[in-house]
């Protein structure tokens, strides 16, 4: 999180909304935040067998957080998801890579 590697063996739950997107591990709240033109989220662009199962989420500037799936499909559709909610609140949710294709 926040370009520290840190180890985790609990699971996270990552809420895909209508209006936001939440963070949790438990009952805890890491993370909750509505869409915003300043958020991204993309797929990882690295080698190896996993980047293909992890997700990049930047929630603000101060949050940044990559995150695991059991699959590539997982992965795929929680984009997916999140992606079609920010069109519909008149947001484009890309990747940091994205942003200048997208002129912003």
């Amino acid at each position: 999180m926040n370009g520290a590697d840190y180890p985790s063996e609990s699971i996270h739950a990552l809420h895909v909304g209508k209006m936001r997107m939440k963070l949790c591990k438990g009952k805890t709240t890491i993370a909750k935040e509505y869409y915003s033109s300043l958020m991204q989220l993309c797929g990882v662009r690295r080698g190896g067998n996993a980047a293909a199962q992890a997700l990049f989420w930047q929630a603000k500037k101060e949050l940044s957080v990559v995150l695991a799936f059991e699959s590539e499909r997982d992965r795929n559709a929680a984009i997916m998801l999140a992606r079609r909610f920010a069109f519909d609140c008149n947001i484009m949710l890309a990747g940091p890579d994205d942003r200048a294709s997208l002129g912003a």
